[in-house]
């Protein structure tokens, strides 16, 4: 059994921002509590004129006071400290030093308290929140819990006699006692949490991936550029950027299947998607849109450009030799350029140009475009 509950070390970084963003979170929502508290408290002590400052009110005037104080000075600083994701001294100084002093004061009022004979009901009240509230700093909980049944043992044995102090220090370390199991238990259930939160964030990402990707090549699959070209298609009229589209079939594929077996012709469509993604730019799109077919959205590309990403990619597969394919694999390639027209429109023109270069004899590329002569191979 771990004595300090930990997540896994991969997960260490992530849990340490994690804690810091929740325990600064509470430090805002305390130091908010604590000024409009401990501010209406000031305010009716006040009230009393001199009396305020008489030697028995003092220390409730002087509590008072520090948290308004403390916690202005936390309204200041705290925006900055929880809109970066940097770790530093500042931001582990404020997340820790709050609940330090919270503690402290709860263990002055506890021995001023217990003088006055009502018992170390602060000491109690504010261990209890302490180790409930603080997130990945356990040490440093079972530090600061330890250090204030020291203090306000010292402080009621200096302030009371033996008989009268033992009963409250008792029930101070009892107090502490039962902090240390509740913060322990609260950070176990914290990382255990944590971690469960990241496993299923792990997962749903792995889902995400696995719903727009092809299992066999790897590539993006059919769904995932249904979307994307809607999205660059209007991306390209907003603006004016060129946007062309190549429609990719492997020649005589069946005949793979049928002579070698689907083993050789996935090994065949593995490789031709490997060849295709050595030929395209960082920003283009290609992906696997259903059987022997791919799809590649060339995105501000040029005519030209995009004729010679065509041609390269029929090259590369024609130059290719494929170990265990029984015949030669080439590919025959449709163009068509987005000006504007219809999505099933652009489709069916550079599906319409891929058949054309099948017809035309395979292992090609035909062009279709506006202000290009209508039709054209290479």
């Amino acid at each position: 059994m771990q004595i300090v509950p930990k997540p896994s070390a991969h997960l260490a970084v992530a849990y340490q921002q994690a804690s810091i963003k929740s325990n600064l979170t509470l430090v805002w929502y305390f130091s908010i509590v604590a000024l409009i508290g401990f501010g209406v408290h000031l305010l009716h002590h006040l009230r009393l004129g001199s009396g305020a400052f008489s030697p028995d009110m003092m220390p409730y005037l002087a509590v008072y006071l520090c948290n308004v104080l403390y916690a202005l000075v936390n309204l200041l600083l705290l925006p900055s400290a929880r809109s970066t994701n940097h770790i530093s001294w500042r931001t582990g100084l404020l997340e820790l030093v709050y609940p330090a002093f919270l503690a402290f004061m709860a263990t002055v009022l506890s021995i001023y308290t217990s003088v006055q004979g009502h018992g170390p009901v602060p000491f109690i009240m504010g261990m209890m929140v302490i180790a409930m509230l603080v997130q990945g700093h356990l040490i440093f909980l079972y530090a600061l819990l330890f250090s204030c049944w020291l203090v306000v043992s010292a402080g009621m044995l200096q302030m009371l006699p033996m008989e009268e102090a033992s009963s409250p220090i008792l029930t101070c370390f009892t107090t502490m006692l039962i902090a240390f199991f509740i913060a322990r238990l609260a950070e176990r259930t914290r990382v255990d949490q944590f971690e469960m939160l990241q496993e299923l964030h792990e997962k749903n990402s792995l889902l995400g991936e696995l719903a727009v990707q092809d299992p066999l090549t790897k590539l993006n699959n059919r769904r995932y550029f249904s979307n994307k070209l809607e999205v660059e298609t209007a991306r390209s009229l907003r603006y004016q950027h060129p946007l062309s589209l190549l429609v990719v079939d492997v020649d005589d594929f069946k005949k793979i299947n049928d002579n070698d077996g689907h083993l050789v012709g996935d090994e065949v469509l593995i490789e031709i998607s490997q060849l295709i993604a050595q030929q395209l730019r960082a920003g283009d799109v290609v992906c696997r849109y259903g059987g022997d077919e791919f799809v590649i959205l060339l995105v501000e590309a040029c005519a030209e450009q995009s004729r010679e990403i065509a041609d390269r990619i029929c090259q590369s597969v024609d130059r290719t030799k494929f170990g265990r394919a029984s015949h030669k694999v080439t590919v025959s390639i449709g163009y068509a350029q987005y000006v504007g027209q219809p999505l099933g429109d652009f489709m069916q023109q550079a599906d319409k140009m891929m058949y054309t270069s099948k017809k035309r004899g395979k292992n090609q590329v035909a062009f279709f475009g506006y202000g290009m002569g209508a039709e054209s191979t290479e």
